[in-house]
């Protein structure tokens, strides 16, 4: 075996060089679909959880993620990478919401239900 290693060293380095390459254009290739992913995740998981519960929410965003994922993309992202893309989708969906003209979830209570108008 020590041998063989001996023999084809070189090939063996330009072998991982090249896989090492590969992952990353991989990775960078896919940082779009990524970020598409988690800002979805944030979505659903703000409206599963509503305001208040920002840590439920990212660790039901975090759980996801290695769910929905391929398993090689998410070796390939560092949790301070995810973090990042988790912040981002959260003041991305801030942004949005405040040009939109949507009630907040303090203001729901103050009108009857749909039951109540008929």
């Amino acid at each position: 075996m020590l041998d063989f290693i001996k023999l084809n060293l070189n090939f063996l380095i330009v072998a991982v060089i090249a896989i090492v390459l590969l992952l990353f254009l991989y990775k960078k290739g896919k940082q779009d679909v990524v970020r598409k992913v988690v800002l979805s995740l944030v979505v659903q998981a703000e409206k599963a959880l509503g305001s208040g519960t920002g840590e439920l929410k990212y660790a039901m965003v975090v759980e996801n993620v290695y769910k929905v994922l391929p398993g090689i993309l998410t070796m390939l992202i560092s949790r301070k990478e995810l973090d990042k893309l988790i912040e981002d989708g959260v003041q991305y969906l801030k942004e949005y919401l405040i040009d939109k003209d949507l009630l907040g979830y303090d203001d729901e209570y103050l009108y009857p239900p749909y039951d109540a108008l008929e």
